[in-house]
């Protein structure tokens, strides 16, 4: 059975992967940092290669954002980009039962 969480969270996921593992998806290099930034436009799947995630943060207005750690074989959709503070709500199928990448709320520790 594969584990399947709905998520409000950052519309970016960061990674360490070149931009030929997410063809499709638009992968933003900032220079001077060894991370690139994944900005998949809603209906867009993100499979992930292992480590690319969002963290956990509240907005000063109080909206929450949750960490999203994806493991090999995940798959990370934008359902839609419409979350307060320009949050967008995610659909996550795990690539194992047990759901090897850790959600978690801001201020606790899913690890």
């Amino acid at each position: 059975m594969t584990t399947v969480e709905t998520l409000t969270a950052s519309r970016n996921l960061m990674t360490r992967h070149a931009a030929a593992a997410y063809p499709g998806i638009r992968h933003v290099a900032i220079p001077g940092w060894d991370l690139f930034f994944l900005t998949p436009e809603p209906g867009q799947t993100v499979v992930a290669i292992g480590g690319e995630e969002a963290y956990a943060y509240e907005t000063p207005s109080g909206a929450r954002a949750a960490a999203i750690r994806l493991a090999a074989g995940d798959r990370a959709t934008v359902v839609a980009w419409d979350g307060p503070a320009f949050l967008a709500t995610w659909r996550v199928e795990r690539a194992d039962e047990a759901g090897a990448g850790a959600v978690a709320a801001p201020g606790t520790d899913a690890r």
